[in-house]
């Protein structure tokens, strides 16, 4: 059963999947472009500015919020928010790219593309996810520690 957490953060998912495919890819001069912001005239970079301002704003609301509320997060869900946080970041870098940049190699023989290198991030995020399952559903059989 999908909980009302995970739901609000597939929609969340969502809308920046769709911000980040239409977005990453505008040339730098269109951050010079006029635009319209809560009726006052902007540039689509104040625009661009304040969206990141704006998710750092609800993030520092969310963790005072927790903190109020004496909520304490593990090491692994600290990590966890961590990596979700460096992902972002590839994502961002990955999604602003054209095909060829994509797809090319770096300069030296042995460099990788960046399909490749992103292939390679998947592929030791599964192993990585499994044996650290596996590691736990075994210390639960067990009767370990989990």
């Amino acid at each position: 059963m999908v909980t009302r957490a995970e739901s609000a953060i597939a929609r969340l998912r969502s809308e920046r999947d769709t911000t980040l495919r239409s977005l990453s890819s505008l040339p730098e001069p269109a951050c010079k472009l006029p635009a319209r912001w809560a009726g006052t005239d902007r540039t689509v970079n104040f625009l661009l500015r304040m969206f990141t301002a704006h998710q750092m704003d609800h993030m520092q609301q969310l963790q005072k919020m927790l903190r109020d509320r004496q909520h304490t997060m593990t090491e692994p869900q600290l990590l966890l928010m961590r990596a979700q946080a460096i992902q972002g970041e590839l994502e961002a870098l990955v999604l602003g790219l054209s095909e060829d940049e994509f797809t090319q190699a770096g300069q030296n023989e042995d460099d990788w593309s960046v399909e490749r290198l992103v292939e390679h991030v998947a592929e030791v995020e599964r192993n990585y996810r499994t044996e650290i399952l596996r590691a736990v559903e075994q210390a639960r059989v067990s009767g370990g520690e989990s």
